[in-house]
């Protein structure tokens, strides 16, 4: 009897092997391939793009104002409040900086790197033109 049972599970479990192995490489064969559009020219921030002043010109209410220096120290006006927050900044990837001493990731971008959106709190804020 145990000869029996082995004869029909056998069959089963090979049949089911071969099934998921049909199955999934048809599921990996017949994804479309994943485009990547890297640009042409790379733009490299410098300080001379982050040093100037940013106003956040969406978000109104706030009345948020940063002021980053060429020393690398920064400082924030929020609500009528000068210099609610300030700390240093540094350059920690393409087009990103941080602020000490709180952590604050800050993506720069647009035409000429004019943008920027503090990522934690996604605060839209444009550079003043000189």
């Amino acid at each position: 009897m145990n000869r029996k049972v082995i004869l029909v599970i056998m069959p089963i479990l090979l049949l089911g092997l071969f099934i998921t192995v049909v199955f999934n490489r048809k599921e990996v064969t017949s994804k479309p391939d994943v485009v990547v559009k890297v640009p042409s020219v790379e733009t490299t921030l410098s300080n001379d793009d982050v040093v100037g002043i940013w106003i956040n010109h969406h978000d109104k209410k706030l009345h948020q104002k940063i002021t980053f220096t060429a020393n690398h120290r920064w400082q924030e006006n929020q609500h009528g409040i000068t210099n609610i927050y300030s700390g240093t900044w540094k350059r920690v990837g393409h087009n990103r900086i941080s602020l000490a001493p709180y952590g604050e990731k800050i993506q720069l971008y647009g035409n000429e790197l004019q943008m920027m959106k503090v990522l934690n709190y996604n605060h839209i804020l444009d550079k003043e033109s000189k």
